[in-house]
């Protein structure tokens, strides 16, 4: 795998080219675009930490495309607990959502990120505490399902996303939407209360995506709590 950034018309350009043809529908679900054979993402090149970030790309992306296809140990739980302490005293308005979520009420579910979601007010200081950790920009995503998008790697990747539109939430609601950050519960876990969604609402979400096994395992947690 052929990692590179490099300045392209006033932005910068991260690109994966030459890669084992398994990370072909990681890089897609990473929302990479593809031009002859090269998959790609343009930032601005004035984004204040951009030094950080393209060293960190180069250093880390290969294995953060491996972490996320199962092609190697995902460290999850170290990196959430390094966010947590990182974040901690800062008073930021922060929750975990996906399959992590459900991993702290004891579902195995085997993530392959962390995801994050925070207030939009908060990313300018989400970007100073992580700064040496950004792989990607957090950037505003000019109208997508949520207002900021970028990601860290902190031993795995997390993904950081602000402000959920309510469009998530159609036709059901799911874990990370509106709905969900009106519903937030509290559990304990490494000595850091973590907020998360209802479960109820991560089976939607795994519903709406055909996660059969996902679903299964759901099921059986919520039968076996009533």
């Amino acid at each position: 795998m052929k990692i590179m950034t490099e300045e392209f018309e006033s932005k910068i350009r991260f690109s994966i080219s030459n890669f084992d043809e398994k990370y072909r529908e990681i890089l897609k679900m990473c929302f990479y675009n593809e031009l002859n054979g090269v998959y790609y993402k343009n930032f601005s090149a004035d984004y204040q930490y951009m030094d950080n970030v393209r060293k960190n790309f180069e250093l880390f992306a290969e294995d953060m495309f491996k972490q996320l296809g199962y092609y190697s140990e995902i460290p999850w739980e170290d990196a959430l607990k390094l966010f947590c302490q990182r974040v901690e005293g800062y008073n930021i308005d922060w929750w975990l959502t996906g399959s992590c979520a459900s991993c702290l009420r004891g579902i195995a579910l085997k993530p392959h990120d962390v995801d994050i979601m925070v207030d939009s007010k908060d990313i300018h200081l989400i970007e100073s505490l992580f700064s040496e950790y950004l792989i990607e920009p957090i950037v505003n995503t000019g109208g997508w399902l949520t207002k900021d998008f970028g990601v860290i790697f902190l031993k795995a990747r997390i993904d950081i996303a602000s402000d959920p539109v309510e469009s998530l939430d159609d036709p059901i609601p799911v874990d990370c939407g509106p709905t969900a950050k009106r519903n937030l519960e509290t559990i304990r876990w490494a000595d850091f209360d973590i907020r998360i969604p209802p479960i109820e609402l991560q089976l939607n979400a795994n519903k709406r995506r055909n996660r059969v096994d996902r679903i299964k395992l759901i099921e059986s947690y919520i039968a076996s709590t009533k």
